[in-house]
């Protein structure tokens, strides 16, 4: 397997949950890249537990889209081929750009003070050219934006619909370039939603959205 970011688990305190939670990070942050197999008893290995909390763990990652059954093969991590991406991104826009809205209308003082230290967090990655800060801070903003909109199912559905996105945005999270034009992004939005303007919240999110694809797409 790729990398060796999976350490050994020392709790036994829920441990299929703490096993699935290791799971997403490694495929989040490529230590399990797209197409790569899970294999129960390699991962229960490297993890250091039992085979039947790391299966019920794989079958939960399928459950959420970030892993998929293949003949032969048996479950491998998801690949976001172009095809897939586009339909994520055609549900995604609407609703990213529907919880920019609704965050500048309904968001506190707290979460918007929030949305700038992640904001700060992030222009410190791209500045230092830190690939796995920006991806984890970018995460953040847009959890914060959507909890900020004040809907929880609006952002369960987002939080699924990420999932599936940070997968492929691993083509471009080192790009620099692409860094710098999503913190910029980032900020337009950020700066909308503080001054509650719902309207602008929601076109700079929609353009975003867009042009993160687009990116994608290049990378």
């Amino acid at each position: 397997m790729a990398g060796e970011a999976l350490a050994a688990l020392t709790s036994s305190t829920r441990i299929v949950d703490t096993v699935q939670a290791a799971l997403r990070t490694a495929i989040f942050e490529g230590a399990l890249r797209a197409g790569e197999p899970l294999s129960v008893p390699e991962l229960a290995r490297r993890l250091n537990v039992s085979r039947s909390p790391v299966r019920e763990a794989v079958r939960g990652l399928v459950a959420q889209g970030l892993a998929v059954e293949q003949p032969r093969r048996g479950v491998v991590v998801a690949t976001v081929d172009p095809a897939d991406l586009l339909a994520i991104h055609e549900v995604r826009v609407f609703l990213e750009a529907g919880a920019a809205s609704l965050c500048a209308q309904r968001a506190s003082g707290g979460d918007i003070k929030e949305l700038r230290k992640i904001l700060r967090e992030q222009e410190a990655t791209v500045k230092a050219g830190d690939a796995a800060g920006y991806f984890r801070t970018n995460a953040a903003l847009h959890r914060a934006i959507a909890g900020g909109a004040g809907n929880e199912r609006l952002a369960q559905i987002l939080e699924n619909l990420e999932d599936r996105m940070r997968i492929a945005l691993h083509r471009v999270a080192a790009n620099r370039a692409h860094m710098r034009a999503g913190f910029s992004e980032h900020r337009a939005v950020v700066a909308a939603i503080a001054a509650r303007d719902a309207a602008a919240a929601e076109q700079r999110m929609r353009r975003h959205i867009e042009n993160t694809v687009a990116r994608m797409r290049a990378a």
